[in-house]
């Protein structure tokens, strides 16, 4: 009897399983799911306190005093993370570009995770759109900011305060709102 109920219970906790990670694959998977719908909540505010601590990309170091570069800003800017290895952040880099050739010392980027070597070489092959950029190797400054992922793109006021966050490439309706965003932080 203790061998049937043994084998009983082995089956209804196996069940029990493929049914949760079949549900949570279904969900997660779900073609449905659209990264302009994902909570862009201004209710965070980010923490700009390790940006001293990110290490420079070799080649870059005259666009690693973030601090200089936020006080000579006045006017909304915005923060980019990004990195050589990701395949999304290569599909918003010409939108960048642009946004960063229009509105010169206002895009700062943060090199998530990524080999700063790689990083910079990136950056010199692709084009830099950054009035600064750091390597963000320990995470600080993502933890700071609450990254889910990247691309991710914060868009503050004058005054420090974010506006927008967007959790995925700057294309589609995200680059939509996000140039509603900057918009709206300009006046």
């Amino acid at each position: 009897m203790n061998t049937n109920f043994l084998r009983m219970a082995i089956f209804v906790l196996g069940a029990v399983a493929i049914v949760l990670v079949g549900t949570l694959l279904w969900f997660g998977l779900s073609s449905q799911r659209n990264p302009a719908d994902f909570p862009t909540s201004t209710s965070i505010q980010p923490d700009f306190s390790a940006f001293g601590q990110g290490r420079a990309l070799p080649g870059f170091e005259d666009f690693s005093d973030i601090a200089a570069v936020r006080a000579g800003v006045e006017g909304p800017f915005v923060v980019n993370f990004f990195a050589s290895w990701c395949q999304p952040c290569r599909l918003e880099h010409p939108y960048l570009l642009e946004f960063g050739a229009a509105n010169p010392g206002r895009l700062i980027g943060l090199a998530y995770r990524d080999d700063p070597i790689n990083a910079a070489t990136y950056l010199t092959t692709d084009g830099n759109p950054y009035a600064a950029v750091l390597a963000d190797t320990d995470s600080l400054n993502a933890l700071n900011f609450g990254l889910t992922g990247v691309p991710e793109t914060y868009v503050f006021s004058a005054d420090g305060n974010l506006l927008f966050r967007s959790p995925g490439p700057l294309i589609g309706a995200l680059k939509s709102q996000f140039i509603d965003a900057w918009a709206a932080a300009q006046k």
